[in-house]
């Protein structure tokens, strides 16, 4: 008989937590799907995030891959940061005696991350935004 009710108690509890997360549409999150290009060149690796203007302002980040990214995000207005690091040629360091490590560099604009001015409006459908960023 217990065994029955501990059963029931878990089938009841983990349907309300479904439930939750399904039925606030404020809290469901959409496909986005796009490409970042920097002067006219795609962006091989590198980060995006959205982050919501108004509300809980939660994050919501995917990575950059051959001028590609995807991610899922809460439909509204966003602030958008774009970040991407590649290596200076002929430039290393040596954090261990005898081991030279290649030096990288932030080459995105800091107004399209640290300081961006970057905005996009996620639709509750699935959303294709691009960005194409200059120096």
């Amino acid at each position: 008989h217990t065994h029955y009710l501990t059963g029931l108690l878990a089938i009841l509890a983990l349907s309300s937590l479904a439930g939750c997360s399904g039925s606030d549409p404020a809290r469901r999150e959409y496909p986005v799907t796009g490409t970042v290009k920097f002067d006219g060149q795609p962006v091989e690796t590198g980060s995006v995030l959205f982050r919501a203007v108004d509300g809980d302002q939660r994050g919501f980040s995917g990575a950059i891959q051959n001028g590609n990214y995807e991610l899922k995000a809460t439909a509204g207005k966003m602030k958008v940061q774009i970040t991407a690091t590649r290596i200076i040629p002929g430039k290393f360091q040596e954090l261990n005696p005898g081991e030279k490590s290649p030096v990288g560099e932030m080459y995105i604009p800091d107004r399209y991350n640290s300081q961006t001015e970057l905005t996009a409006e996620v639709q509750p459908q699935k959303n294709t935004i691009d960005f194409d960023l200059k120096k």
